[in-house]
C-alpha cells in the first residue's frame, strides 16, 4: 500500500492532501477514498395477467333441490277389495298401480296422498267407503273416519318420507 502526503502552505493557510493507494479491485472505494454502501437490487416486476370475464353465466353450486315427492293411493271395490300403492314419482302412476292391485273390477281410487299416509274407512250405516289422508297413520285413519261420517277404518298405507 502506498501512502503519500503532500503539504502545501499557501498564503497563511495549509492544505493537506492525503492519498491512500491500494488495490483498485475494491469496489467499495472510490478515487477519493470514501466508502459507498452497496444498494440492494430492486425486485423484478411482473405485471398481473388479465383474464376477461366469460360471457356464459355459471350456475352457483348451491341451487335449491326440492325434496323428493313420494305419491301413494288406495283403491277400493264394491265388495271391499283393496288395491294399495306407495312411493311413486307421480300421482297418476300411484293411482294406476292402486287400480291394478285391486283384485276385482269396478275399483275406484278413494284417496291419493304425497309424503304421508292414506286410509280407508267404512260406514256401515251408509254402506260406503271413504278415503282420508294425513301426516301419520293415525291422522289418516281419523280423517277417513271423519269423511265417512263415522264407522271404522279398514286399511291404510304410508309413503317413504
Amino acid at each position: 500500500m502506498i501512502v503519500a502526503a503532500f503539504v502545501m502552505l499557501v498564503g497563511g493557510g495549509a492544505v493537506v492532501w492525503l492519498f491512500l493507494g491500494g488495490d483498485d479491485d475494491d469496489p467499495s472505494r472510490t478515487s477519493a477514498g470514501s466508502s459507498i454502501p452497496d444498494l440492494p437490487t430492486p425486485p423484478s416486476y411482473t405485471p398481473p395477467t388479465y383474464d376477461p370475464p366469460t360471457t356464459t353465466p355459471t350456475r352457483p353450486s348451491y341451487t335449491y333441490s326440492p325434496p323428493p315427492q313420494n305419491w301413494g293411493a288406495i283403491a277400493v271395490g264394491r265388495n271391499g277389495a283393496v288395491g294399495r300403492a306407495w312411493d311413486f314419482d307421480t300421482a297418476s302412476a300411484a293411482r294406476r298401480r292402486a287400480l291394478n292391485e285391486c283384485p276385482t273390477s269396478g275399483c275406484k281410487v278413494l284417496t291419493t296422498f304425497v309424503n304421508g299416509c292414506g286410509a280407508i274407512a267404512f260406514n256401515s250405516r251408509t254402506n260406503k267407503y271413504w278415503g282420508g289422508r294425513g301426516d301419520t297413520k293415525a291422522a289418516a285413519q281419523r280423517d277417513a273416519i271423519s269423511n265417512a261420517g263415522g264407522g271404522r277404518w279398514t286399511t291404510w298405507v304410508c309413503t317413504t318420507r
